[in-house]
């Protein structure tokens, strides 16, 4: 299998001249050597977002002033808006730079800043460049977000809800954010019927966020979506808790028909039980249902593994899926599920021995191992 391209390495050459060529094709006074100098100075020693910021940093220098000059080019210069996330995916990453530079030097002017990151949103994301603005004037910011949650562009949408959240990956921490729970809460409720899953998502996405920041406030919003009988609004609550379902909160597990009752594990099993690294093992679990009225058992595996090296090393945990089994009174079902120990960007798999924990409505009901090898 060949290896994954590193993301630093969109962030290239090649994207420079691109980049210069496309803002030399609709502003004649951006300094398009000067730019391409800026930019390849440094760059092949850097990481992916010391080269978004040096890009960034480089198209400060080149392109025209005021600012509202230099974002009329930024926004002539980019290719027509995406038709769906996955146009997003294919090319928006090299608008990154864009958004970068609106961040560190669009503060001075806001009007021309904000419909940059409009344009922007649609072609790839403004979740990061909106950031500084909101921790410089959060009201003002969410009063400007709050107006776009009807706007036809289903990357706009998303850019609500994205933008604001208190943990977004790779966004810096915006501490004003997280005073106005109230308003971002009001603001997902606006957009928690929106026809678009991708939206949706993000609405989830940001709840998630909420009912870790403060679960007092956020749980009753859950509660209340999770019980308002539409379809949206139900699939939102649920991707929304999965963590707390994941970690057998038992308010959301009874929130989600989960709630602790008489379950029978009849067996639990791992084959084979000696694998290599990249192998793949069949978890099996056969289940009875003693009680006389219908239940749903929510399946989940713990998987404890070895650590690195040294006295101190715990192992890690985490949890997965496994599966929602409907019973009727009295019926046994089994099911299935694979996993593979490979290497995944952000977790290594080490031998030593692999202990998968069953846990049925987030109770722990018995333990397999599996040793691994290198």
């Amino acid at each position: 299998m060949a290896e994954s391209r590193p993301f630093k390495l969109w962030f290239d050459a090649a994207l420079v001249e691109s980049m210069a060529t496309r803002l030399s094709e609709v502003e004649p006074r951006f300094d398009r050597a000067r730019f391409v100098a800026h930019a390849t100075d440094g760059l092949d020693a850097l990481e992916m977002m010391g080269r978004v910021g040096l890009l960034a940093d480089a198209l400060h220098v080149a392109l025209p002033r005021p600012t509202r000059a230099a974002l009329r080019a930024l926004v002539a210069s980019m290719p027509p808006p995406a038709q769906s996330d996955e146009a997003i995916t294919s090319y928006g990453y090299a608008l990154w730079p864009y958004g970068e530079h609106i961040a560190r030097y669009g503060l001075d002017d806001v009007d021309a800043s904000f419909d940059a990151m409009i344009a922007l949103t649609q072609r790839f994301s403004a979740e990061f460049a909106v950031r500084p603005f909101l921790a410089a004037d959060a009201d003002g910011i969410l009063d400007r977000l709050e107006a776009l949650v009807t706007h036809p562009s289903l990357h706009v949408r998303r850019w609500v809800s994205e933008g604001t959240r208190t943990r977004l990956p790779w966004g810096k921490r915006v501490p004003a954010l997280e005073a106005r729970a109230p308003r971002r809460l009001a603001l997902l409720a606006k957009l928690r019927h929106d026809p678009e899953r991708y939206v949706r998502r993000s609405v989830a996405n940001h709840l998630q966020d909420a009912l870790k920041d403060d679960r007092a406030l956020a749980f009753p919003v859950l509660e209340a979506w999770a019980r308002e009988g539409h379809p949206a609004t139900e699939w939102i609550a649920k991707h929304a808790a999965r963590g707390l379902l994941k970690a057998g909160d038992p308010d959301a597990l009874a929130l989600f028909g989960h709630a602790p009752v008489a379950v029978d594990v009849r067996s639990f099993d791992v084959k084979p039980k000696r694998v290599a690294i990249g192998d793949e093992v069949i978890l099996e679990v056969r289940l009875h249902n003693p009680n006389e009225a219908a239940i749903t058992a929510r399946v989940d595996f713990v998987l404890e593994s070895p650590s690195r090296k040294g006295a101190d090393a715990k192992p890690t945990k985490k949890t997965f899926r496994f599966a929602d089994v409907p019973l009727a009174p009295g019926e046994e079902a089994s099911r299935q599920s694979r996993h593979r120990f490979v290497h995944r960007t952000i977790r290594t798999v080490r031998a030593g021995v692999h202990r998968f924990e069953l846990r049925v409505n987030g109770e722990a009901r018995g333990v397999v191992e599996v040793k691994v090898r290198e």
